[in-house]
């Protein structure tokens, strides 16, 4: 009867850990962030007439969101040690009619195709208290948690 407890209990563990937010070894599924700084340009999104840069990841492997004035969407992939790489970006082909959202835009873009390492920082202190990073290529994105 022992035995069977044991047995019934590791399963039960199994299970629950299957059923935990991130178990697939996916920290960034189900995720939604508003980029903060570009390449330590603060200057983005609605500081500039458009709408917020975003990100969201679900769980099948696609991200997508705003990049100021156009929606997009592609694939991302994360790694050991907290690698990423986003591929299959596109967007919508809508003008703004400020060159610089759509200088924003661009930029993101080309961050996001040079990505590859990202870090979520905690910081139950500060105002945001969850932060993204995603570098690579010579470009650094930071996003907070939506």
């Amino acid at each position: 009867m022992k035995n069977k407890t044991f047995v019934l209990a590791i399963i039960l563990g199994l299970l629950l850990a299957a059923c935990a937010p991130g178990a697939s070894g996916n920290e960034l599924a189900g995720t939604s962030w508003r980029l903060v700084s570009l390449d330590g340009n603060t200057q983005l999104g609605t500081a500039i007439g458009g709408q917020d840069v975003t990100l969201v990841f679900d769980a099948n492997g696609s991200a997508g969101g705003s990049g100021g004035c156009n929606s997009y969407g592609g694939r991302y992939s994360t790694g050991a040690n907290g690698s990423i790489s986003f591929s299959d970006i596109v967007s919508t082909l809508m003008a703004c009619m400020d060159s610089g959202i759509m200088d924003v835009e661009a930029a993101f873009f080309e961050a996001l195709s040079a990505a590859d390492h990202y870090e979520i920082t905690q910081c139950e202190a500060c105002a945001n208290p969850e932060t993204l990073t995603i570098s690579g290529g010579g470009h650094t994105l930071v996003f907070n948690r939506a």
